[in-house]
């Protein structure tokens, strides 16, 4: 899907500590196993920070809309904290990703959410 819309990096919005599995070791196990660079402009704003940025970018009101999305179907009751690369290579080769990618990719939406974001003064 990243090489088929020529994408040089992946955008997140994961921020160090708000959940569980949103630590420096959890970061660090997401960079081994992915050849892309994955790019993190909120990992260090507190969540009353990236609300406001949401706001400020017109994002706030679609973040908060009750829908089941992939932190909702695949959220661990115990998620790790502390993840070691080898065990989730290992966890990993157990599952037909082939089959799940295209499954997504044919299910792929594109929404532009607020095309004028750059013209929002003092963001960060």
């Amino acid at each position: 899907m990243l090489q088929k819309n020529n994408c040089l990096a992946i955008v997140n919005g994961e921020s160090i500590g708000q959940v569980a599995s949103q630590t420096l070791e959890s970061m660090s196990v997401i960079n081994e196993v992915i050849s892309m660079p994955v790019l993190r402009p909120v990992a260090c704003m507190d969540k009353l920070e990236i609300i406001d940025l949401a706001n400020k970018i017109g994002t706030y009101d679609i973040s908060i809309r009750p829908h089941e999305d992939c932190c909702t179907i695949f959220t661990p009751k115990q998620p790790a904290t502390k993840p070691k690369s080898y065990k989730a290579k290992a966890f990993e080769e157990n599952w037909d990703f082939d089959k799940m990618v295209q499954d997504c990719i044919e299910q792929t939406t594109f929404i532009v959410i607020n095309n004028d974001y750059k013209n929002v003064e003092n963001l960060f």
